[in-house]
């Protein structure tokens, strides 16, 4: 079976699906090195360059910094986030399966002391979430190693804090990490090397991507290219067509005491608190669109405190009073979709796609025999919002098996349909079928 972009079934439900192989590239350009770069030095481009290692391509990374995980990976306790629902749709799916690929590929991490494997609460915001709760419960019951549901009196014990929960999801495989240092490992383990230049522009000649800095300076050539530089990617004239929003997040350091310290797994609810490392605890993190600055603000602790007490009074009672002005912690920005799934693949030619798809604007049954057209060895992988950590393994691991020409696998990593919903090329297809372009 493919690996997702060629087994689709030509009918759904008993009816028939219009042929439309859009994701399916009719002009596919050859590689005669096995050379291949890739821009971003977070966790999407750190586990990206690593996959396509392991495959035996000659990998390099290219970053403005001079080390990796410096910007949205950069939190000193990010957590492997679950999220499950009751229903069956395509992200809850792409989650379940993120998260699962990703509680095995942290585990030697974890085994050699990076981070701490020590389970994800995650208590219920409302009642809705609560009856959600109950039936994902059932659903998962016979894989308690993945999920289990638990009362008020085992809630407690696993957490050692006294919430006031009546019931929550216990995730025993994940846990917190240190990101930036997991990018870092990453790449000396297998010696991979990062280059340090701020590129502001890429061109394709004689079949060689151009990096060129601000100043215009070439900084180096790659036969491909991925491009893992989350909403910087907007500055390529190549991706700008992707909907993507620059969203500030603020985490704060509280400061652990006799009541916290005995915290044993991260929890999760309003916002999240990893259990104390070096003396504090990382909560978080706030959501602040339209806001641009990196700068800690005390509204912002004052907002994730409040997160806190949210999530379980018991909690908030257990942090108790904060100094804001004594609070440290740190902002940065996430890349985020209008369907919060990522982006991984091939980067469409945005004019060819739209025209030989154009029929769809009339009709988005229709019947096309054109394949796709995407740009020569052009790759990106990015739009992981809050999840970069739970959907970067698995996001890599499907773009270096196209990249090197996987296509057949008897057990798929995902779904051909979910793997089309994190297509590039989704949005355009989407938006050609409503007529918005």
């Amino acid at each position: 079976m493919s690996l997702g972009l060629s087994s689709m079934s030509s009918y759904t439900s008993g009816k028939r699906s219009p042929k439309q192989p859009w994701h399916l590239n009719k002009s596919e350009a050859p590689r005669v090195t096995k050379e291949i770069t890739v821009l971003g030095a977070g966790i999407a481009g750190c586990t990206t360059a690593v996959a396509l290692a392991r495959r035996g391509l000659q990998v390099r990374v290219i970053d403005r910094h001079q080390t990796a995980g410096c910007e949205g990976s950069g939190n000193s306790q990010a957590i492997v986030y679950p999220k499950l629902s009751s229903r069956d749709d395509v992200l809850p799916r792409v989650n379940l399966a993120s998260m699962k690929f990703a509680s095995r590929y942290y585990k030697p991490f974890w085994q050699q002391g990076f981070g701490d494997q020590c389970g994800v609460l995650v208590l219920p915001e409302n009642n809705k979430v609560l009856n959600d709760f109950k039936t994902i419960g059932q659903r998962f019951d016979n894989e308690p190693a993945l999920v289990g549901l638990h009362k008020n009196a085992e809630l407690c014990a696993l957490s050692g804090i006294k919430l006031q929960a009546e019931l929550g999801l216990y995730f025993p495989e994940l846990g917190w990490l240190p990101p930036a240092e997991i990018c870092r490992e990453l790449l000396a383990h297998w010696q991979i090397p990062l280059i340090s230049a701020d590129i502001h522009n890429i061109s394709n000649t004689d079949n060689y991507w151009q990096l060129i800095d601000a100043n215009g300076d070439l900084c180096l050539t790659s036969e491909s290219l991925v491009v893992a530089n989350a909403f910087d990617c907007l500055n390529f004239e190549q991706t700008d067509f992707l909907p993507m929003t620059q969203l500030r997040g603020q985490v704060t350091d509280l400061p652990a005491n006799q009541k916290t310290r005995a915290l044993k797994t991260v929890i999760c609810g309003e916002g999240y608190i990893t259990p104390q490392n070096n003396g504090l605890h990382s909560c978080g993190a706030t959501y602040n669109k339209g806001v641009f600055t990196t700068e800690l603000r005390d509204s912002d602790h004052q907002a994730n405190l409040g997160q806190m007490a949210a999530t379980d009074p018991g909690l908030g009672a257990a942090i108790g009073p904060q100094n804001l002005a004594n609070l440290s912690g740190r902002a940065n920005y996430r890349c985020t979709t209008k369907d919060y799934l990522p982006i991984v693949g091939p980067v469409p030619n945005v004019s060819q796609l739209l025209e030989d798809y154009a029929p769809l604007r009339r009709d988005a049954r229709s019947d096309i025999s054109s394949l796709g057209s995407y740009v020569p060895n052009l790759y990106i992988n990015c739009g992981m919002g809050s999840r970069g950590l739970s959907y970067a393994p698995l996001t890599a691991e499907i773009l270096a098996g196209e990249i090197a020409g996987e296509f057949d696998r008897e057990q798929p990593l995902l779904d051909s349909d979910l793997r089309l919903a994190m297509h590039p090329a989704r949005f355009l297809i989407r938006d050609l079928k409503k007529n918005r372009i």
